[in-house]
């Protein structure tokens, strides 16, 4: 993976340049929450000073794609620069403006019913098999796609609800470590997985790094 000052601004925020105006601002709030101070994911993998430096680009990366005419500048660069295809640009099809800080309205399963998450949520705390895979120490891969399965959820809905790639999510289900980015990245992905799925965050991150570890 490319250092941060060396990422095009789609690249810090994980998305795609096709990405639409309400995309880039769910993957803003979730690149900078776990950047941000208080974030246990990446306490440990970088100094208050590099958090800061990656907050700052962020934003900038932020400010400049969420701005219409701003982005449309900065994609025509990277087009001269031959690193994007005009084919790949988005398309605008909104006319009302796009606010730029309103993060109160932007939540990770916004696009989530409240009756779905309540019933995802049920069928987990019911389920005995995935109740005894939460209760193991070490999570593999094959323990996640059980519980995948058991809810009877493909990995395309989760890849395109999530914005994480879904040849990232087959490589965290089939233990392939050769392919697992950054551990800071790795938690993150870990995290929108078990999210989505509304299983506990905390026991299938530390499961897994565990089984990582061991791996080693």
């Amino acid at each position: 993976m490319k250092p941060f000052r060396e990422q095009n601004y789609y690249e810090l925020l994980e998305i795609l340049p096709d990405a639409s105006p309400l995309e880039i601002r769910r993957a803003y709030k979730r690149v900078f929450e776990l950047y941000q101070d208080e974030s246990i994911v990446s306490y440990s993998f970088f100094s208050k000073e590099e958090r800061e430096e990656i907050l700052s680009l962020l934003e900038k990366a932020y400010l400049a794609l969420i701005d219409l005419e701003s982005r449309v500048q900065y994609d025509r660069r990277l087009i001269e620069l031959g690193l994007m295809d005009r084919d790949g640009q988005y398309s605008n099809k909104m006319k009302e403006p796009i606010p730029i800080y309103d993060f109160k309205k932007v939540h990770f399963d916004v696009f989530e019913p409240d009756r779905r998450l309540d019933d995802l949520k049920e069928r987990v705390s019911q389920n005995a098999i995935i109740q005894g895979i939460l209760a193991q120490d070490i999570l593999t891969g094959a323990d996640l796609h059980k519980i995948r399965t058991e809810l009877d959820i493909p990995l395309e809905e989760i890849a395109d609800s999530t914005k994480v790639q879904i040849g990232m999510l087959r490589a965290i289900e089939e233990d392939n470590l050769e392919n697992f980015p950054p551990a800071v990245y790795l938690k993150g992905f870990l995290k929108s997985y078990a999210r989505y799925l509304q299983i506990d965050e905390s026991v299938v991150v530390n499961g897994f790094i565990k089984r990582i570890g061991e791996g080693k």
